[in-house]
């Protein structure tokens, strides 16, 4: 069984940007990314931070940190099969709840905008593969990468919370990272 950590922390929207937001530096990744022009949420064609963000007013960051147990780690262990498994009836399940709150939460305060944990995975398989617009745009919601924000720095410095690897099974845990931004 999995648990869970949420930290929050609010900064002004300019000082996030500045401190964070490197599309130059981080635009390489998203090249190498099996999601590179797969999904509507991914480059090419996303708008920059600056021209979608911009004009908020304040951001509100929020991490939440998914812990696993010894025994999903250990059955994590058992092939890269088994560890996506793992991870998506945990950590896929905090990160889709978490974006359900935050569209929720959008729809209550008039004019904000969710930055996404992650890829969009609203749709099963994306209609952008077969070259056709998005189906479900009022619930697409791009993610830090794909703006190219240095998550590693944002999540550190900001929420207190180290992003970690592993090059088998599962890490300790995982950290879904999100943002609320009103104006």
């Amino acid at each position: 069984m999995y648990t869970t950590e949420v930290r929050v922390k609010s900064l002004p929207v300019r000082e996030w940007l500045s401190r964070y937001c490197f599309p130059d530096l981080f635009r390489d990744a998203c090249l190498h990314c099996p999601d590179h022009n797969m999904n509507w949420s991914c480059p090419p064609g996303v708008p920059t931070a600056e021209e979608l963000l911009g004009d908020y007013r304040t951001v509100y960051l929020i991490g939440v940190k998914v812990c696993y147990d010894q025994e999903q780690r250990s059955a994590a262990l058992a092939s890269p099969k088994a560890a996506d498994l793992v991870r998506s009836e945990s950590y896929g399940v905090v990160k889709k709840a978490l974006l359900e709150v935050l569209l929720n939460l959008e729809q209550m305060v008039p004019g904000s905008y969710t930055v996404a944990a992650g890829r969009c995975e609203q749709c099963e398989k994306c209609s952008r593969i077969i070259g056709r617009i998005c189906r479900r745009p009022e619930r697409l919601r791009y993610s830090f990468s794909a703006f190219g924000f240095d998550l590693t720095a944002l999540a550190r410095e900001e929420l207190g919370l180290e992003l970690l690897w592993a090059k088998e099974g599962l890490p300790e845990y995982n950290v879904a990272v999100s943002a609320f931004l009103t104006r």
